[in-house]
C-alpha cells in the first residue's frame, strides 16, 4: 500500500500511475482525503489517496514494466489502450476563478432579493405612515446588495420626522428589521425626507464644535442625548483628528449616546 498526494483526486491518481507504471484498472483507490479549495487559498488541502496493486507486476532492471507480451490477442490490446480511464476527462478547476464565480452569482442573488424586498419595505412604510394619520408616499433611490435608500414625501414632513428626527429613525429601525425579515442580511437603509439627513448632518457639525469649545473652557466631559448609531458615528469621526478631546459611546441602546471629554 503506498501513499500519493494530488491538488485533486485525479492529480494524485495520475501520480500513482507514473510512480508505480501501471493503469489505473491495475490500481485500488482509497481517497483517505478530499481536496478542499479554500477560500483564496486559504485553508486549501491536498487530496490522499491510498493504492493496493491489484495484481504483482514484473519489472525489468530499469524499474519499467515489461511490454506486453506478442501472444497476447491485438483486439485486447487495442482496447486496453483506448478505453479511458476514470478521472482522465476530469476538468481541473481553477479554486480562486470559482471563488470569484460563486462570489458574483451570490453578489446578483442579492441585488434580486433587495429588489423585491425594496418594493415591500416601500408599501410597509406607507402603511405604517398611514396608521399614524399621516399620507406619504415612498420611493427606492439607491439599490445595492445590502444597501438601501428611501426618499418619503408629504404634505406634513414634520410629522414624519419628530421631535430631533425620533420618528423617522423610529421608522428607519422598523424598516431595517423588516428587510431582515423577509432574507436581506445586515442592512444598511437611509430615510430621508425633505433632505433631513443633509440638515442633520450639518446640525451636527455645529453641536461638534459647540462641545469642543465647552469642553475645553470648562474642562468637563459634555453628554449629548441619546442618538442613533450612523449619528454617533458621525461625530467620532468629526473629533477623532481634534487632539484636545476624545469621543466615547455611553449607555445601551436606544440611549445611547456620546460623550465629548477632555483629552487629558
Amino acid at each position: 500500500m503506498q501513499t500519493f498526494k494530488g491538488k485533486t483526486t485525479a492529480e494524485a491518481i495520475l501520480a500513482a500511475e507514473n510512480k508505480l507504471h501501471i493503469s489505473r484498472e491495475m490500481m485500488k483507490v482509497t481517497v483517505k482525503q478530499e481536496p478542499r479549495h479554500g477560500f483564496l487559498g486559504i485553508g486549501r488541502r491536498d487530496a490522499i489517496i491510498e493504492v493496493v496493486v491489484n495484481q504483482p507486476v514484473k519489472r525489468n532492471a530499469a524499474g519499467k514494466q515489461p511490454r506486453r507480451s506478442k501472444q497476447q490477442p491485438k483486439k485486447a490490446q487495442k482496447s486496453q489502450q483506448q478505453k479511458p480511464t476514470k478521472y482522465s476527462s476530469k476538468k481541473i478547476i481553477d479554486p480562486a476563478e470559482e471563488v470569484r464565480r460563486q462570489a458574483a452569482a451570490n453578489h446578483q442573488k442579492n441585488i434580486a432579493r433587495m429588489k423585491k424586498a425594496a418594493g415591500n419595505c416601500c408599501t410597509y412604510l406607507v402603511d405604517s405612515l398611514s396608521a399614524l394619520g399621516v399620507k406619504a408616499t415612498a420611493t427606492p433611490t439607491t439599490i445595492r446588495a445590502h444597501q438601501l435608500s428611501i426618499v418619503l414625501k408629504s404634505d406634513t414632513p414634520a410629522k414624519v420626522i419628530g421631535y430631533h428626527g425620533k420618528r423617522i429613525n423610529a421608522l428607519e429601525e422598523l424598516a431595517s428589521a423588516f428587510l431582515d425579515y423577509h432574507g436581506v442580511h445586515d442592512p444598511h437603509l437611509t430615510l430621508d425626507i425633505n433632505n433631513y439627513r443633509q440638515r442633520r448632518s450639518q446640525t451636527l457639525e455645529r453641536l461638534a464644535a459647540d462641545c469642543v469649545t465647552e469642553v475645553i473652557a470648562t474642562g468637563q466631559a459634555v453628554f449629548l442625548d441619546p442618538m442613533p448609531a450612523r449619528e454617533r458615528k458621525q461625530l467620532h469621526q468629526l473629533l477623532e483628528k481634534n487632539k484636545q478631546v476624545k469621543t466615547y459611546s455611553h449607555g445601551r441602546e436606544p440611549f445611547r449616546s456620546v460623550v465629548v471629554a477632555p483629552a487629558e
